[in-house]
């Protein structure tokens, strides 16, 4: 009897240790037209003003009211201008988000691909303020 209660806790463990495997969330669908404000905007509020506050040398500045000026109009001090309207992956900023020709933003770890999708979309197709 000890061993049967022992095989089922064992067979037990194994199927819950299991039934969990590979359970991501469901990425959200990028809408038609993406919305700076709406979508884009979010997605600095959540991930980015930590650091990115218009403190000095946290360019660009990513709050509320100034991150579209700030993304793409040149820098002052560098003359750096962060997102090039139409072409993401010529982009400073995507780059930093996905960690490709520049330091992977946020430097915690990178953001889920339908938030990267989502602004490549908005800079592909314009980079507009809306």
């Amino acid at each position: 009897m000890k061993k049967i209660v022992q095989l089922m806790m064992v067979a037990s463990l194994g199927l819950f240790a299991t039934s969990c495997y590979n359970d991501a969330l469901p990425e959200e669908p990028i809408p038609a037209n993406v919305s700076y404000q709406k979508n884009v905007q979010n997605i600095f509020t959540k991930n980015c003003i930590g650091c990115h506050k218009g403190a000095v040398n946290t360019n660009p500045n990513l709050t509320d009211g100034n991150s579209y000026l700030s993304l793409t109009t040149a820098n002052a001090t560098t003359g750096e201008v962060f997102v090039t309207p139409g072409d993401a992956s010529g982009s400073i900023l995507y780059q930093a988000m996905t960690g490709k020709g520049a330091p992977q933003m946020p430097p915690n770890g990178a953001l889920s691909a339908s938030k990267l999708a989502l602004v490549k979309k908005w800079i592909n197709d314009g980079a507009a303020n809306n």
